[in-house]
């Protein structure tokens, strides 16, 4: 939508701002960003997030929850075991993330042209 001021188009849809700004958020507690890094080394079991966070079963889950609704992580059972849960990254989900942040932070799109007030003749 333009409304006749420079700069106020936004280029993106409003699901893709939705998903970025889930991802964002979620990666923004330091706990959730911790397992985001241990899971970019390889997969992990829960027993191992809550030995490494020192945080409860229980709070390590949540913290998984909010980054598998945020489309990052996703989890598997163990065949033998269900009680044993393993998480990864979501391949789909970080690459959407990349490709969401990657023209946000992009030097040459940024325009160096002085800002002019909307409606000033």
């Amino acid at each position: 939508m333009d409304d006749g001021c420079a700069g106020t188009q936004l280029g993106v849809t409003v699901a893709s701002a939705t998903n970025l700004e889930l991802a964002l958020k979620a990666l923004a507690d330091p706990v959730r960003l911790a397992i985001f890094r241990m899971l970019r080394q390889r997969e992990q079991c829960v027993c191992h997030l809550t030995e490494a966070t020192g945080l409860s079963q229980g709070t390590v889950s949540h913290h998984m929850g909010v980054l598998k609704r945020a489309g990052l992580v996703r989890d598997r059972r163990d065949l033998h075991d269900a009680r044993w849960v393993y998480y990864s990254l979501d391949p789909m989900g970080v690459k959407a993330l990349r490709e969401a942040i990657d023209p946000l932070l992009e030097p040459s799109a940024v325009d160096s042209m002085p800002a002019d007030c909307c409606g000033r003749d």
